[in-house]
């Protein structure tokens, strides 16, 4: 919850009720047939509610001036819709959270002073939120265009990677393009990774080869100053690992390894000791490297098994480090392991942590470990709690994964293994939203998950709820 000190409080109610300066009231000391008698505020319901709610506040002697009285929910003012004597109706403004309900009321005291009556209800409201699927950004159903602007009305392009900094800026990576930067109500270029043409707003002569062979993924420093970028390339042709930097607005590329590792695939950042753990092809198998910043070179790991060289390894950490994951896109499963932050070792490995190993069998189904099917999953990432969510790329629906390897499925209708689903486009209740092919997903600070699908080539928002789902 969020609470505002008692100075703040009286500061916002003073400059809401009574306009600029907190000026004293000009009629005099008249009424204007409003109550002389101070009011009492009694109670107000209902006692939990969602944005756009009315809620109710009942008493007496309230008169009928609306511009006199004020209502904050958890802090944030509440549009008052109408007033009497012993109502006032107010709206439950968005996000506003749960809190204290506050109310102040000015009335004349006399020679032209005012009096403000407060009243903070020792019940708390309770702020409900129905989980749902939106577009958060991109005009859905519109591929091959690539244009900036409001988030609704810019066209993404293949979109892919989308990650989200601690101010809950997104970062997504579109194939063939560049990084694209979707802040404040608007999307624009940040970095572009190819290597020519004309970067104009729209598809242009952009030239595909150094994205669509080059950029492999990105992921933030534990506070968010530096952007590390992977790419797949060898040594002759420059460095695999290099970065860019809030300072500059993330808009130059800075190269940092020094060693030789092609084909990488992978890339994730411990969000405790800052481990780079980096995933890349090697010798016909897929392997795990620690990349350390201060010699610029990478060390292979121990503790884990190599997987086939088609795995496509996504590495993902848990909040609290002590968890590592593998996406293995290629091999249709997730692998496991315990991260010790003290020694930055690897060990107790799970190979089939959630999922069935296999490069064949792609399919769509819930349950414990090797129980569950996959469809080349893609990125993923995890919540506080050390769930993991994966974008279920073939299966179209986002997937949940419990520390203990239990696999639901949390959005999307599943339609397993088709690379291009063609149901409807739905937004609405998880359990019946429909989506195409999706690649990349994140989180903000509130929870709400960010999803961006190829298909139909926008970002879509799933807010998860405090209240159940309505059948």
């Amino acid at each position: 919850m969020k609470f505002l000190t008692h100075f703040q409080y009286a500061a916002l109610l003073c400059c809401v009720l009574l306009g600029p300066g907190c000026s004293d009231d000009k009629t005099g000391g008249k009424t204007d047939g409003e109550p002389t008698q101070a009011p009492v505020f009694t109670a107000f319901s209902p006692e939990r509610g969602q944005a756009g709610d009315v809620i109710t506040i009942t008493g007496s002697y309230f008169g009928t001036d609306a511009s006199r009285i004020t209502v904050l929910i958890n802090s944030t003012p509440a549009k008052i819709t109408g007033v009497t004597d012993t109502a006032i109706s107010a709206v439950v403004p968005d996000e506003c959270g749960s809190g204290e309900i506050r109310i102040g009321l000015r009335r004349s005291s006399g020679g032209g002073n005012l009096q403000l009556y407060e009243k903070t209800f020792e019940t708390l409201f309770t702020y409900t939120v129905e989980s749902n699927v939106s577009t958060f950004a991109g005009r859905t159903g519109v591929t091959g265009q690539h244009y900036f602007g409001p988030l609704l009305t810019s066209c993404l392009y293949a979109p892919s990677l989308l990650i989200s900094d601690n101010e809950d800026n997104f970062y997504l990576a579109e194939w063939a393009r560049g990084i694209r930067l979707l802040s404040n109500g608007e999307t624009s270029w940040m970095l572009k990774m190819y290597g020519a043409g004309d970067p104009s707003n729209n598809q242009g002569n952009i030239a595909t080869s150094e994205w669509d062979y080059r950029f492999r993924c990105m992921a933030f420093s534990k506070d968010h100053s530096r952007l590390w970028i992977l790419v797949n390339r060898s040594q002759a042709d420059g460095p695999y690992l290099g970065y860019a930097l809030r300072s500059d607005g993330y808009t130059t590329w800075y190269s940092d390894s020094t060693d030789d590792r092609p084909d990488c695939e992978g890339l994730a950042v411990n969000p405790v000791d800052e481990r780079i753990v980096i995933c890349r092809n090697q010798d016909g198998s897929s392997r795990i490297y620690f990349y350390d910043p201060d010699t610029h070179t990478s060390s292979e790991a121990t503790g884990y098994t190599p997987i086939g060289v088609t795995a496509q390894s996504r590495p993902v950490f848990s909040k609290d480090g002590k968890r590592l994951y593998i996406i293995h896109k290629g091999w249709n499963f997730i692998s496991a392991y315990d991260y010790d932050p003290v020694s930055h070792q690897l060990t107790g490995e799970t190979p089939e942590f959630a999922g069935l190993k296999t490069d064949t069998a792609r399919d769509h189904a819930d349950g414990t470990g090797a129980e569950a099917r996959f469809a080349y999953p893609e990125w993923g990432c995890c919540d506080d709690a050390g769930n993991l969510y994966v974008a279920d790329s073939w299966n179209h629906c986002i997937r949940k994964v419990t520390p203990e390897g239990v696999v639901t499925t949390l959005a999307g209708i599943p339609t397993p293994n088709v690379e291009t689903n063609t149901d409807t486009f739905a937004n609405g209740k998880l359990a019946e939203s429909v989506f195409s092919r999706p690649m990349g997903i994140c989180m903000d600070s509130k929870g709400n998950f960010y999803v961006a699908e190829e298909g139909f080539a926008d970002i879509r928002k799933i807010t998860i709820g405090n209240e159940p789902e309505n059948e």
